[in-house]
């Protein structure tokens, strides 16, 4: 099958382990991902060869092996191509207290998929997935979709490896297209988990800005005369413009219906979330005052004050919870008369002459 490459010659074993041997007694400092694939490949060649320099190469590994470790993490799950010197790992990055631990993926394939592009594609969608979930989620999110990137690469990797030699190509292209279906599922996973996500970031941040609402509205009730305005009714309708735009969030979180752009980090969620409750309340005031100045002759206002103060929290609560109705509602009055409103308004005009 292409893409596979012979065995290693037993005298390049040899080489390779009386290097490893004169050099064993210099533990590396930093060692980088490709460097230990291509000494774990030397050391399981020479295990393979049954050659006199296998301890050298597992000497020289496990030194490879713990400098790595120290710098990217211990590794919890891998995968090494037994044809090429190729694998792919995660690492578990310990953090700080009260943390959970960060996971990173690797992976080095080049020399396996040199000539298989459809499964170098696929591995590529898998650090694209990493890299986006490594930056995204945290937690148990985190592990979950990591494992599932791991799953699906080291599967695709195995469609290269020795033991795929003898498998036919319709099998392979069959086990291809499978393995593309489990990314498939392990993407979405990460899409669903990165959107929960960011609804909380947006959660929080609707109530930081209810909370500095409310702060700034005690100030300025406390410290200006709004002398000709009555304090109820205006905060009263800034309250429930506020509540409004809350419960409007929470209603799309429920119904499965509210997606934000989590790939921004979390203090764009945050941003907006805060923003929600200022307009709603902005909406509220404006139809509040809109309906007392006579601006809009939709509404009539009942008479009794209870019952006015009631109907006006309910149109605030609506303003807040649509955003959509209350600016048509707003625009309503600078609108002009409709065609057929006017063509009967010219034909009852009287004629001269």
């Amino acid at each position: 099958m292409s893409g596979v490459a012979q065995p290693v010659p037993a005298k390049k074993i040899r080489r390779l382990g009386v290097r490893a041997e004169r050099t064993r007694a210099d533990t590396p400092r930093c060692v980088s991902f490709p460097e230990l694939v291509q000494t774990h490949f030397i050391r399981e060649s020479a295990l393979r060869e049954g050659e006199v320099y296998t301890g050298a190469a597992e000497e020289r590994y496990r030194e490879f092996e713990a400098a790595f470790q120290r710098q990217q993490g211990r590794i919890v799950s891998a995968y090494w191509c037994t044809s090429q010197p190729s694998a792919v790992a995660l690492t578990e990055v310990a953090a700080k207290k009260h943390v959970p631990p960060a996971l990173v993926f690797h992976r080095v394939s080049d020399w396996a998929t040199k000539d298989e592009p459809e499964i170098a594609d696929a591995l590529h969608e898998c650090d694209e997935l990493a890299v986006r979930a490594a930056q995204v989620l945290r937690g148990k999110t985190l592990h979950i979709c990591m494992q599932l990137v791991m799953a699906s690469a080291g599967h695709l990797l195995s469609l290269v490896d020795a033991p795929a030699e003898h498998e036919g190509k319709g099998k392979k292209e069959l086990a291809l297209k499978l393995e593309r279906r489990k990314l498939e599922k392990a993407r979405a996973y990460y899409h669903q988990a990165a959107n929960g996500q960011a609804q909380l970031f947006y959660f929080a941040g609707m109530v930081l800005g209810a909370l500095v609402l409310a702060f700034v509205s005690v100030v300025i009730g406390l410290t200006l005369d709004l002398s000709g305005i009555d304090n109820r009714d205006v905060f009263g309708s800034l309250t429930a413009g506020t509540l409004g735009a809350l419960v409007s969030v929470m209603a799309r979180i429920g119904s499965g219906q509210f997606r934000l752009d989590y790939d921004v980090g979390h203090r764009y969620p945050i941003f907006l979330g805060a923003l929600r409750p200022v307009i709603g309340a902005i909406f509220g005031l404006a139809l509040y005052f809109a309906v007392t100045s006579s601006l809009l002759d939709l509404f009539k206002l009942p008479t009794d004050d209870n019952r006015r103060f009631y109907f006006l929290l309910v149109i605030a609560f609506l303003a807040g919870f649509s955003e959509r109705w209350a600016r048509d509602t707003l625009l309503s009055f600078g609108r002009s008369p409709a065609p057929a409103a006017r063509k009967q308004s010219e034909t009852t005009q009287p004629v001269s002459g």
